[in-house]
């Protein structure tokens, strides 16, 4: 008997890309890595970081396209920027990324990013794509049995993806107790992101309540927690977990060479999102706004500022748009108009509409 299964249903595993994402490659290499380390290789790549972070992704791809003989770091970079303008070109140098490193980890693991993107990008393909995310993830915990990276994105695959693409939640649950055995802390983050996903709330809020108490775990522990809030609408709970985040800071590491670069590039990634997640809050909820106000403008001046990889965070145009919303909300005219005054350039259709929206608002009340 054939099955038709609705477009709804089709649509969730659209949702892949919530748990596949991008993450910068460390420079250490597998042994089949052909990466040269001279010191003009490195500078050009870090320029080619900057013009990530400020989305030039043309840019990227013209330098990155027809060299030969890529790194895994110029892989990923190059499929940073594809996924942003054509996600056709991002699949085939994926597809190459994961011939040329067939070693290494990391090669499936962005290539899982990418189907991913892809699933969330075609409905009638999304099952595909999906089950080619799946593959890549277990292939990638093959090269890498350790690697807590992994699990979590195959956990969360199993989380966010219907059965009929291979999600399975108790084998969710089974990856979480698997990363317990590798990392206890990280183990109770996985436990805790499974509890979310299981409508068990109280058992997830009762582990983040326990990590919010250790220092080295509290930044991500109020981030996750508050981002699942602020998903829920519950705003005031949202606002709870987030604030702390105001009186955090992150010990800045300088080399990207350095043990710590991930953990502190993560870290500070979230202490940023975090902030700007506040600023959601406080425009959804038609509440803090002060505390919104503060957190975007700190939001923004970090952005600025951090020596980290800020491609998977939300741009400072956006940051704008929404410090000038609740600027105007606060009845500050003057200010949200000056600062609508600093958005460069455009974000796409909606962030268009968005603009113009608020610029008819201002002017009504100028």
């Amino acid at each position: 008997m054939k099955l038709n299964y609705p477009a709804s249903q089709l649509a969730r595993a659209a949702l892949l890309t919530t748990m596949l994402s991008i993450t910068p490659l460390s420079t250490t290499f597998a042994a089949d890595s052909s990466v040269s380390t001279s010191s003009e290789k490195s500078a050009e790549l870090t320029n080619l970081e900057m013009y990530a972070r400020q989305g030039d992704w043309e840019r990227v791809i013209d330098k990155l396209e027809d060299v030969k003989g890529k790194s895994p770091e110029q892989y990923n970079l190059l499929i940073s920027a594809l996924m942003n303008t054509d996600l056709d070109d991002a699949e085939e140098v994926a597809e190459e990324f994961i011939a040329s490193y067939s070693k290494d980890y990391r090669a499936f693991h962005t290539h899982a990013n990418v189907m991913g993107a892809q699933a969330s990008n075609s409905i009638f393909s999304a099952l595909g794509y999906a089950k080619k995310a799946k593959s890549s993830l277990e292939q990638a915990i093959v090269i890498a049995p350790d690697e807590i990276a992994v699990y979590r994105a195959l956990m969360q695959f199993h989380l966010v993806a219907p059965s009929i693409a291979g999600g399975d939640m108790d084998e969710a649950k089974k990856l979480a107790e698997k990363i317990a055995t590798i990392d206890s802390v990280e183990g109770q983050f996985a436990l805790a992101s499974f509890y979310l996903k299981d409508d068990n709330e109280d058992q997830a809020r009762a582990i983040y309540d326990a990590l919010a108490q250790n220092e080295a775990s509290a930044l991500r522990a109020n981030f996750e927690l508050g981002s699942h809030y602020l998903s829920s609408e519950k705003y005031s709970h949202a606002f709870e977990a987030l604030s702390p985040l105001m009186d955090m800071s992150v010990a800045t590491v300088e080399s990207k060479d350095s043990a710590q670069w991930d953990e502190y590039e993560q870290r500070e990634s979230n202490l940023l999102y975090g902030k700007y997640r506040l600023g959601q809050v406080a425009l959804n909820s038609d509440k803090f706004t002060n505390t919104g106000i503060a957190a975007l403008e700190q939001y923004i001046d970090g952005f600025n500022t951090t020596n980290i990889d800020t491609a998977g965070l939300p741009s400072v145009n956006w940051a704008q748009l929404r410090l000038a919303e609740l600027r105007l909300n606060a009845n500050d005219i003057e200010k949200a108009k000056s600062t609508l005054a600093l958005i460069n350039g455009s974000e796409g259709e909606r962030f268009s509409k968005i603009l113009k929206a608020l610029k008819k608002k201002i002017k009504k009340r100028a």
